[in-house]
């Protein structure tokens, strides 16, 4: 069995290697749009200038024509309802806008200006979660968030207006409508929490993509704008469509399955380090100490607010499709029976559990006891006497006692691992008839991600349950079996020394 679980563990290591560079792949082509357009709205050999407008029209164009190919067994439009129409027409005009925004301030700004302040998006992204979602941003994570604020905006526009002498140029008007853009993509995202889960990634970007050409098309009917382009043109818009939008999004995708939000999110985030290399390498423009100074301090603020942004991605991005028939929170914000509690096997107690134990004066034989599993020592929680409840449960409240020092086990619980046919499965105690647990994936990797996963690792053959776990699994539960466990990413976390919190 160990010879097995060691061939699982080589075979995703080489995965979680194709996920890095997948992610990294999506960054740099993401960076190619953000920048190589600007060349296209200067091209006028033949007396025709590219309009923004027309551009966004051919990319969106191109980028549904790809997602069509891709969505044969997505759900038809027919069934998707009209309130899932609704929420798609806007995520449209979100995009669309967002999009048009950032091109026509491209046109006016400098690619390198563009690129780094794309990354707008990200603030916004955070503002809303604090504000809409409710999310807390912690005294360390406040440095980081202020470092990307300064890199991104503060020292761009500063800088336009200290050498403009505070007056109002096209270039400072080009960088505020990329900021702004960045408020429109906010928006997006907003508005695609609500069908995510809902309808198929896919057909969520296919049909965003023909409307949002759509949108563009009455615009520019309505304003008189024609819809001109050079021949020589199309290759380039086209390659630019299809690889720096419609092939982006995939390998993003690829990335989120195989390596999980957070590196995802982190590796991701250097798109607009690419777009600066393509502004100096192609377009010629010329990196200033300023720009450097805003890139360093992006990139910094990016990496220390990473598990943030990895959060807020995990709940808000379009384009992760997962099932939203519950939550961990609503699933354990709801629970009356409290049964984890009070009527399953103690909890296990791994180094960092001891440790946090040892912290509030609870490390002692009056809360914890030694039993032995398959020959293996290890230390557990106490019931009280003459009952199965923890030691810790507050009968009268029906709240655990020492919550926000609980042990690990308890933090994952519903889910546990089985080893099932020789290799580690995740499965859950369905304590809630009504999920089908597809929802469960962006928890499952949070868990993965943590340092605390790796004593779990170390300890695995007396941690996980039996193998028939139809019959001979000691809760009498009924169990539903997820997926294999994925110890990759904890490996490296360990090899590395980088510690994630699991933040439920």
């Amino acid at each position: 069995m160990m010879s097995l679980y060691l061939n699982d563990i080589k075979s995703r290591l080489i995965s979680s290697r194709s996920g890095y560079l997948l992610a990294i792949i999506a960054a740099a082509l993401t960076g190619m749009i953000h920048s190589l357009p600007k060349q296209l709205f200067s091209f006028s050999s033949t007396g025709t200038e590219l309009n923004p407008l027309t551009f966004v029209a051919i990319v969106y164009l191109i980028n549904g024509l790809f997602f069509t190919s891709m969505k044969k067994d997505s759900v038809p439009i027919s069934k998707l309802g009209r309130r899932n129409m609704y929420f798609i027409l806007a995520i449209a005009l979100a995009e669309v806008s967002g999009l048009v925004a950032y091109f026509f301030g491209l046109k006016q700004s400098t690619a390198i200006n563009g690129s780094i302040l794309t990354n707008g998006e990200i603030i916004f992204a955070v503002l809303i979660a604090l504000t809409v979602f409710k999310e807390r941003l912690h005294k360390r994570e406040v440095v980081p968030f202020s470092a990307i604020i300064v890199g991104i905006i503060v020292l761009p526009i500063g800088y336009e207006l200290f050498q403009s002498h505070l007056s109002i140029t096209d270039l400072l008007l080009g960088n505020i409508l990329i900021i702004l853009s960045g408020a429109f993509c906010a928006t997006d995202i907003i508005l695609c929490r609500y069908v995510a889960g809902k309808v198929d990634a896919k057909r969520i970007t296919q049909l965003t993509s023909f409307v949002g050409a759509g949108f563009v098309l009455i615009a520019m009917t309505a304003f008189q704008v024609p819809f001109q382009v050079d021949i020589r043109q199309l290759p380039s818009i086209a390659m630019l469509g299809i690889f720096g939008t419609g092939f982006a999004t995939f390998l993003f995708l690829a990335a989120l399955k195989m390596i999980g939000t957070t590196r995802t999110v982190l590796l991701y985030s250097t798109n607009f380090i690419f777009g600066v290399v393509f502004a100096t390498v192609f377009l010629r423009e010329s990196l200033t100490m300023i720009n450097i100074i805003s890139i360093t301090l992006a990139s910094i603020g990016i990496y220390l607010l990473r598990n943030k942004l990895g959060t807020i991605e995990e709940f808000i991005n379009p384009l992760k499709s997962g099932h939203m028939r519950g939550s961990h929170k609503s699933l354990c914000g709801t629970c009356q029976t409290n049964s984890c509690c009070t009527s399953t096997a103690s909890p296990l107690l791994f180094p960092s559990d001891i440790k946090k134990l040892d912290d509030i004066g609870k490390n002692s034989d009056q809360y914890i006891k030694e039993i032995k599993i398959r020959e293996a020592s290890v230390k557990t929680i106490k019931k009280k006497d003459d009952s199965t409840q923890c030691i810790f449960w507050n009968s009268d409240t029906r709240k655990c006692t020492i919550y926000k020092n609980r042990p690990f086990d308890c933090m994952i619980y519903p889910f546990d691992i089985f080893s099932i046919n020789g290799k580690y499965h995740w499965v859950v105690y369905s304590c809630n008839p009504n999920s089908d647990w597809k929802w469960s994936e962006s928890h499952l990797q949070t868990i993965e991600n943590s340092y605390e996963f790796g004593d779990i690792l170390e300890n695995i053959e007396s941690y996980h349950g039996l193998t028939d776990i139809n019959s001979n699994h000691e809760d009498k539960k009924e169990i539903t079996i997820i997926r294999e466990v994925n110890f990759t990413k904890v490996i490296n976390n360990k090899s590395t020394n980088k510690k994630f919190k699991l933040g439920v």
